[in-house]
């Protein structure tokens, strides 16, 4: 049985009886925050993407104990969230993991109803894969259900260590996307990979992996930075990292930039780079270029952003996610610069997949599964 048959033989859906059961729901709803402090309408998709489980759930009576986190500081709060997802959900909210609270509100909790905790990442135990600080929730729990595929190729508590106390389940989304990216490795279809970005470690990793199947690797971001330099093109003051290429750095079917926009908002020759200029978008020829290898494909998994987006650069991811959407290949995306890009320019129903994970997108792709999902299988077969 494949990995996608047995997420699916183990999604909530196959649960008959969920009437009055008390269900813990890891979501993934980490998003950015305006600066009034309020979830960004615009920046929401992850949020969206959590209701459909929780709906099924609450269709079926449950009662729904949803756990998350959000942004990189123990201080910060999910109750923005909560503030926004009340606008659609009945949903109560307990700011303080205080022992007697937690018991009375979920120990009273009526069927159909929903409640939000405070975030998981506030304690070190969460990150250590210790169950100490949830302790008291699974007790009163019946079930676990893993909706939240952008962090289960951690082992987390919420993710990996709950799965060894209650019977799991993953959830709806998870399901979806488990099923859509492993489509995305499939070997007899004309694949393209768009890798961009600066996380370089698992993308190194994907290329090793898929480049004997792909018809063609296109790399733009700080990614092509390293190709570029290792194939003895100066890069100059650009973002690089030192990682060994040496194996795969001549391979044809690695496409690199022929022409970038520098610091001055120039375009320029990648050959006429000097030491003081920084690579920070992909050119005009390099978007055409990359353009019309996505029109010939058959499926296109895009990960990373051609440019430094968060400073402003983003012609080239536009003009990639406009080339995709007019493509008629499978395409999935994963990242958080490269759904905005598909958000901000209106273009997510030309997509067939938009997964909530960059790094455990990747991560899945390179190792079949990922962390959360071992456990889960592993501790409830």
């Amino acid at each position: 049985m494949n990995i996608v048959e047995q997420v699916k033989n183990r999604s909530i859906a196959t649960v008959d009886d969920l009437k009055g059961k008390k269900v813990i729901v890891r979501i993934d709803v980490n998003t950015s925050l305006g600066e009034n402090g309020t979830v960004d309408p615009g920046e929401d998709w992850r949020i969206l993407k959590s209701y459909r489980t929780i709906e099924y759930l609450l269709e079926r009576e449950a009662c729904v104990i949803l756990i998350s986190h959000i942004g990189r500081d123990p201080e910060e709060s999910l109750k923005p969230v909560y503030e926004y997802m009340k606008e659609h959900f009945t949903l109560g909210f307990i700011p303080h993991w205080d022992a007697q609270v937690l018991e009375h509100t979920i120990e009273n909790m009526q069927h159909g109803s929903v409640v939000m905790l405070e975030n998981v990442r506030q304690f070190d135990e969460e990150k250590n894969n210790n169950l100490d600080y949830l302790n008291n929730v699974i007790a009163m729990a019946d079930y676990y259900v893993n909706d939240a595929f952008s962090v289960s190729h951690r082992n987390h508590a919420s993710v990996s260590a709950i799965t060894e106390m209650l019977p799991s389940y993953f959830g709806l989304q998870f399901a979806d996307e488990v099923t859509h990216v492993a489509k995305a490795l499939d070997p007899s279809k004309k694949s393209v990979l768009l890798l961009g970005g600066a996380k370089f470690g698992t993308k190194i990793d994907l290329l090793e992996k898929l480049l004997p199947q792909i018809e063609y690797a296109l790399v733009g971001g700080a990614l092509a930075n390293v190709f570029l330099d290792a194939r003895g093109i100066d890069v100059g003051a650009s973002f690089k990292d030192d990682v060994d290429i040496s194996h795969m750095v001549e391979n044809p079917k690695i496409v690199l930039p022929i022409d970038a926009v520098d610091q001055h908002g120039d375009i320029i020759s990648v050959d006429e780079v000097r030491k003081e200029d920084m690579i920070l978008d992909i050119g005009h020829a390099t978007e055409k270029v990359f353009e019309k290898i996505i029109d010939q494909a058959e499926i296109v998994v895009w990960n990373g952003p051609m440019g430094k987006y968060e400073d402003g650069y983003v012609s080239g991811s536009v003009a990639m996610a406009d080339a995709l959407s007019k493509s008629k290949a499978f395409s999935v995306t994963g990242g958080g610069d490269t759904a905005t890009v598909i958000l901000e320019e209106d273009l997510v129903d030309d997509f067939d997949f938009i997964s909530t994970g960059g790094g455990a997108m990747l991560d899945f792709m390179v190792d079949g599964t990922l962390p959360a999902i071992d456990a889960l299988l592993k501790n409830n077969s």
